[in-house]
């Protein structure tokens, strides 16, 4: 009578695959998680999605190995149907610009210079400052300009309203407008917003007023201009009388 021999696993070897298990578990896990923060993102098209976007490539390109994961990803969609192209792109090292980023039909496309969205005095300029709130060293990504309840706030460029939010943890009522050239302007702590949605506007038209929602130690204007997925300072797109001194400040 024959007898098949049965391979001897040593527990050391166990001990092993269960270490790799566990692992790709935890990489599951992550990429799962990630996937879906990036879905919800890449839906709402904000322009703080791009920062937690770039956030991730780096995360990724140096816990897990790049192009396996894209190709892994690419393997899921051929599986998916309904998973967008969209979001393997976001894995890409050179993502390509869509479509709606360089042009978009829906988006005014007259090139003028950008006008001031309220008249006051700039109390935070950009860049690094010690947050009033917390304060703690952070970036600023837009300009503070001081502005009693209720005035009200024009738009800086013809465009369309692509976010409207009405209780935004920090900015509280929020208006993101999409212009042409893959600009962005983000108008914070409204008191009123008085457009919606996928609405047109023109240079100048009335689009809320200013208030002290979100967190705020007064009233106020936050008012950031954004290109191509980064943040710039909106004094070098903008003049409000004496501005850009108050600003430096």
């Amino acid at each position: 009578m024959k007898y098949q021999r049965i391979p001897y696993y040593s527990p050391k070897k166990f001990s092993t695959y269960k270490k790799y298990a566990e692992l790709f578990e935890n990489q599951l896990i992550i990429s799962l998680v990630l996937l879906g923060m990036i879905l919800l993102f890449k839906a709402v098209d904000v322009p703080i999605a791009n920062s937690f976007i770039n956030a991730t490539k780096s995360a990724l390109s140096y816990d897990m190995n790049y192009e396996n994961t894209k190709k892994g990803l690419k393997l899921v969609q051929s599986k998916i149907p309904w998973l967008k192209e969209s979001v393997i792109k976001v894995f890409s090292p050179t993502e390509e610009k869509t479509s709606e980023n360089k042009t978009s039909s829906d988006v005014p496309q007259a090139s003028i210079k950008m006008i001031a969205p309220v008249t006051g005095k700039v109390t935070s300029g950009f860049g690094m400052r010690v947050d009033p709130i917390t304060n703690q060293l952070t970036n600023h990504t837009g300009i503070d300009i001081d502005a009693p309840i209720g005035t009200e706030v024009k738009a800086a460029l013809d465009g369309v309203v692509m976010l409207v939010e009405e209780q935004n943890q920090d900015f509280g009522k929020v208006i993101v407008l999409r212009h042409a050239n893959d600009v962005r302007t983000v108008y914070a702590h409204l008191s009123e917003i008085l457009v919606k949605e996928k609405d047109q506007v023109k240079q100048g038209d009335i689009i809320g007023k200013t208030g002290d929602t979100g967190k705020v130690t007064a009233p106020h204007l936050h008012f950031e201009v954004w290109e191509n997925g980064k943040p710039v300072d909106p004094l070098t797109k903008i003049v409000i009388g004496d501005a850009a001194s108050e600003g430096a400040k």
